[in-house]
């Protein structure tokens, strides 16, 4: 024979009592004692099946129910939810489930959202939406009352013809905490009634004798080896949650080598996790706080060292020029950058980093700074990014790398020479028609030291532009995984022919935004666009 499963200790403690306790009992006393057991009873059953309702009413959507009246259909929700709510009949071994609105001066006038019954019962579920009208004095005054005045109430109703229940009325709110429907458990205590009738009918013929020793026994053992304990559980319970947390050792004073005893020192080990885990989470939040302002900082710092301001360059009329950056993250690895090296010559450049956030941001630095710093000493584009790319592989132990399109424009002759260095093609304005400036592009910064640059030039007219982006721009990605892409940029950018600078980028970052919809962004967006007058 396989090993007997052990009964608890304390079950076997309270087993022996009531044993003591039925031998012991005298009919005189047996009365007080059923009328004590039924009020215990009948509050053990209203916390149960308000229990019951409460947890019933979370799992209901509420915020239906008005579309439910007004559009005269179900969704796939409800039959989810009616499931739900006939497992909690089956379970709790329910007669029935309804939620239903009522209405009416008297609330008589009823119409059911769901209405689960127990399977071979005696009761039929009513279909979805069905109304009656339903006068029952005690019914309507609880409905009156859960609807006015938002109680839970709990209803006990005996010797009907379909036996002795009890029924809690629930009211159930919707997200504005407006009261939409109430929510009924009903729940069979016929036999409990049954029980009761023939324990009184048994028990009458124990002796008078034996009551006041059955009273005696039975308040002593309870009150020693299982209420004691327990109130002073729930006390310092009630302490350890009213005093901020401060547990005491009381807990330790219970002595029992069964399951209270356990709770108790469980309760007390709780107490003191509870104060570290509190601690811990302090600690966890003041770091967290720390690292966004950090990161604040660190994006304010990367904000001011790209030029923003518009015009860029007040005091030329010859053209205009804007430029934006906004990162996925508190930082990003975008850069941009313009300068005006002298009154003939105009630098513009666009640079991807690749990564993101504080790593990115940081690469992403130093990069604009060796671009300006050799733009300043008058070496031309492919020289440019050489010089940097040697600059950038030193120390690049992290595997870094940033793509970047450079041109520097001649006002005096129209020219524009420009180097690509891994980076989408910029759409290019010119004839009155709009293109990409396609061209072979060299191999991205920081990857590899001294590889040459490859430089072409464009001659740039009045009224011609030039849009550079990063890939940000043309992978900006909707929630179908659909890409904005090449076409979709075209199309933009056609919309933006009389526009100015800022009017232009403005442009393209709506179509963007309309495209990618409620997705979200998941890399950095810079665009600049420099037009000639």
């Amino acid at each position: 024979m396989g090993k007997l499963k052990r009964i608890p200790v304390i079950t076997k403690k309270v087993a022996v009592a009531v044993m003591i306790a039925g031998f012991l009992l005298c009919s005189a006393i047996a009365f007080v004692g059923y009328q004590s057991f039924n009020k215990q009873f009948r509050k053990q059953y209203d916390s149960n099946i308000r229990s019951i309702a409460a947890a019933a009413c979370e799992c209901l959507n509420p915020d239906m129910f008005d579309d439910y009246l007004t559009l005269g259909s179900k969704d796939g929700e409800w039959d989810g939810i009616n499931k739900i709510l006939q497992d909690f009949v089956d379970k709790f071994e329910l007669n029935l489930l309804y939620v239903s609105h009522v209405e009416g001066s008297d609330f008589t006038e009823i119409t059911y959202f769901y209405n689960p019954v127990m399977k071979g019962g005696k009761w039929t579920e009513f279909p979805f939406l069905y109304s009656e009208h339903y006068e029952e004095p005690n019914y309507n005054k609880s409905a009156k009352r859960v609807f006015e005045n938002g109680e839970t109430i709990v209803r006990h109703t005996l010797k009907t013809r379909s036996g002795s229940h009890i029924t809690a009325m629930t009211p159930v709110r919707n997200s504005s905490g407006q009261i939409v429907a109430v929510l009924g458990a009903q729940k069979s205590i016929q036999e409990y009634v049954d029980a009761g009738r023939k324990y009184m009918h048994r028990i009458i013929i124990v002796e008078i004798l034996f009551a006041a020793i059955f009273f005696a026994l039975f308040t002593f053992y309870f009150s020693h080896f299982l209420i004691k304990p327990l109130a002073l559980i729930t006390r310092e319970t009630d302490h350890f949650a009213s005093f901020g947390g401060q547990p005491s050792d009381r807990l330790l004073e219970i002595k029992n080598h069964d399951e209270i005893g356990i709770l108790a020192h469980s309760v007390h080990q709780m107490e003191y996790d509870i104060c570290k885990n509190m601690e811990e989470i302090k600690s966890m939040t003041a770091e967290k706080e720390r690292i966004s302002t950090e990161l604040s900082v660190a994006a304010k710092i990367q904000s001011d060292m790209l030029p923003k301001d518009y015009p860029a360059f007040p005091d030329r009329k010859d053209f205009d020029l804007f430029a934006t950056m906004t990162p996925a993250k508190e930082v990003g690895g975008d850069l941009y950058d313009y300068i005006l090296l002298d009154p003939d010559h105009l630098m513009i450049t666009v640079g991807d980093v690749s990564g993101k956030g504080v790593p990115a941001a940081l690469f992403m630095g130093k990069c604009k700074v060796l671009i300006a710093l050799y733009s300043l000493l008058g070496l031309q584009p492919k020289e440019i990014l050489e010089r940097a790319n040697v600059q950038l592989c030193k120390g690049n132990e992290s595997g870094l790398f940033v793509t970047v399109w450079l041109g520097i424009y001649t006002f005096s002759t129209g020219e524009l020479k420009f180097a690509n260095a891994g980076h989408p093609f910029p759409v290019l304005y010119q004839n009155n028609e709009y293109s990409f400036l396609k061209t072979k592009p060299n191999f991205v910064l920081g990857s590899m030291e001294y590889i040459p640059y490859e430089e072409h030039s464009i001659t740039l007219n009045k009224n011609d532009r030039i849009f550079i982006y990063t890939d940000g721009v043309t992978e900006a990605t909707d929630s179908d995984n659909q890409l904005f892409g090449d076409e979709r940029l075209l199309e933009a950018m056609k919309k933006t022919e009389h526009l100015t600078a800022p009017e232009t980028l403005t442009k393209v970052r709506e179509a963007i935004d309309e495209f990618v919809g409620t997705a979200e962004q998941f890399d950095d967006i810079t665009m600049l666009t420099f037009e000639l007058k």
